[in-house]
């Protein structure tokens, strides 16, 4: 028996492989960062590397996974990390705070935008862009989410976030998360299709899923 038994058949042995050699960067472990970062280290992700600059607050609780009341206070990365390893799968796990313009991201397979104010995920997406790295943004609000993966282009090319108020409730963060997650495990396993230059707009009140494909 392994961690990966109920997987495997339907992944496959080679996904499962690319997987364990596969790295990931993901920026903020909030709602969407806590979900993405605990299905990718469930799934067998071999190095993930997270980032985030904020304490754990009582307000994050409800939609946050990997945090508890006995954890406020303290450094989100430092938390998550323990938690992360917790699981056991033996994932390699690295963890950064702020990520400014300075920042030198890691040489990474995928990056993964879960940050929850745009100037971080357009800084996010430049870093990426810059490097030839593929990266795939999520952001919610309320019933509502987007999803997209960028290689050529940079996020501020392709959605413009207004005036933000982080309004959000748990159901919305963790679909929109796991759907983020998948697209990750696709791109590393040449899973077709993918959301590589489309825009999947999500609407939990209605139950609708739409997919924009950009212009190329």
């Amino acid at each position: 028996m392994s961690f990966f038994d109920r997987q495997i058949p339907i992944l496959g042995q080679i996904c499962q492989e690319k997987i364990k050699n596969a790295s990931v960067f993901v920026g903020g472990v909030g709602g969407l960062g806590s979900t993405v970062c605990e299905i990718l280290v469930r799934c067998g992700i071999g190095k993930l590397y997270i980032a985030d600059s904020d304490l754990v607050d009582e307000t994050n609780i409800n939609r946050q996974f990997l945090y508890t009341q006995d954890d406020i206070g303290k450094p989100k990365n430092v938390i998550a990390k323990a938690k992360l390893e917790s699981i056991g799968t033996n994932c390699d796990i690295q963890t950064f705070g702020l990520v400014d313009s300075r920042f030198e991201l890691p040489l990474v397979d995928i990056v993964v935008d879960c940050f929850d104010n745009k100037d971080s995920k357009y800084i996010l997406s430049n870093l990426a862009y810059e490097k030839g790295i593929y990266f795939v943004h999520a952001g919610v609000f309320g019933y509502y989410g987007q999803l997209t993966t960028l290689k050529d282009k940079k996020l501020d090319e392709v959605l413009f976030f207004g005036s933000q108020q982080n309004y959000i409730i748990p159901q919305t963060v963790s679909f929109v998360g796991s759907l983020q997650a998948m697209e990750t495990l696709k791109l590393i396993c040449s899973i077709a299709p993918n959301l590589l230059n489309k825009i999947l707009s999500v609407d939990l009140l209605n139950y609708k899923l739409d997919t924009i494909i950009l212009n190329t």
